[in-house]
């Protein structure tokens, strides 16, 4: 098995980043891409990143010019739709300043300590149940329901290992890369359940709402289910390993999540907005412009992208802090 497990690492190096007829079919392709495509010499450090990782994931490249599906279109919005405020709400604290000053108070969890290391966290502070997050990453997230049941010391090199580490450049998604990472600690808004409270994604073009990514029972018994404007079942899937659910049904704030969502949208070709509606409130969780760095399995992918075909007749130069 080690032997196996250490042939898969270095077949994995091999293809991330020493390829070299895949990096020279990069280099041809970024020639004849910059034929139809606004590329500049800015550009280019990370149009390479973004065909290393989907060609590492997927064995193709992207369509940058006539964008076939969802994972293309989130590839193109990379490169040529690029703005400080994307920088902002990567970052999961200042996305609340920016949820606020939008939406008014009361619509994100309450933030109890913001820190740079885990051993700076003054635990005997905190409520007996709250969430540990880092700020500049994807899946960094401990919920503690019981704080003294807490693994410090596991939790503790969890959570500085990430925050050692650079997210996002490599996938291509930039913005993350110019966030500070720090650690954070917020309400826990669920504590008396077993499982994380039903995610509302409401994906949005040009802020207008057009469908409901449902994901139910995440962390015990996972099910996915999109909906329309109206609730109804589109009977589409985007993530193989979670179940089809059919259980949806319209919260009775679904008017005012979809009113948020468009409100904090209105900034962006394409964004999704992550929301929880708990004990009789709507809470603002993240807001993703790349969803799963668009490297997604499965044929229903190809429809969504259909459903999310947003301008690409206008461009945003490259970011610059």
């Amino acid at each position: 098995m080690k032997t196996k497990r250490r042939l898969k690492i270095a077949w994995d190096k091999f293809y991330r980043f020493r390829n070299p007829i895949r990096e020279i079919r990069i280099r041809n392709k970024w020639r004849r891409d910059k034929r139809h495509l606004p590329l500049t010499p800015q550009h280019k450090p990370l149009y390479v990143n973004i065909h290393r990782w989907y060609w590492y994931k997927l064995r193709d490249f992207p369509n940058l010019v006539n964008c076939r599906d969802f994972n293309d279109r989130i590839q193109w919005l990379k490169l040529f739709d690029q703005q400080p405020l994307q920088v902002a709400c990567c970052d999961k604290i200042r996305l609340k300043k920016y949820v606020e000053e939008r939406l008014g108070p009361g619509y994100v969890p309450q933030t109890y300590q913001v820190c740079r290391r885990f051993e700076d966290i003054q635990f005997d502070t905190l409520p007996n149940a709250f969430v540990i997050k880092t700020n500049h990453d994807s899946g960094s997230v401990l919920p503690v329901r019981d704080k003294s049941a807490l693994s410090f010391e596991n939790e503790r090199r969890r959570i500085n290992k990430s925050l050692e580490k650079s997210y996002g450049w490599l996938k291509g998604e930039w913005a993350y890369s110019f966030v500070e990472p720090q650690v954070f600690v917020e309400q826990h808004l669920a504590p008396h359940l077993d499982c994380l409270p039903p995610d509302y994604k409401f994906y949005c073009i040009s802020g207008v709402f057009r469908f409901c990514h449902y994901i139910s029972g995440r962390g015990s018994n996972t099910h996915e289910q999109f909906v329309d404007t109206t609730g109804r079942d589109m009977n589409i899937g985007l993530v193989p390993e979670f179940k089809k659910g059919r259980d949806f049904r319209l919260p009775e704030c679904w008017r005012d999540m979809i009113h948020i969502a468009q409100k904090l949208a209105t900034s962006f070709k394409l964004v999704r907005i992550d929301m929880y509606f708990v004990e009789g409130k709507i809470y603002v969780g993240e807001l993703t412009f790349w969803p799963k760095a668009g490297v997604y399995q499965g044929e229903d992918q190809k429809i969504i992208g259909q459903l999310l075909d947003f301008d690409r007749s206008t461009f945003k130069p490259t970011y610059e802090q």
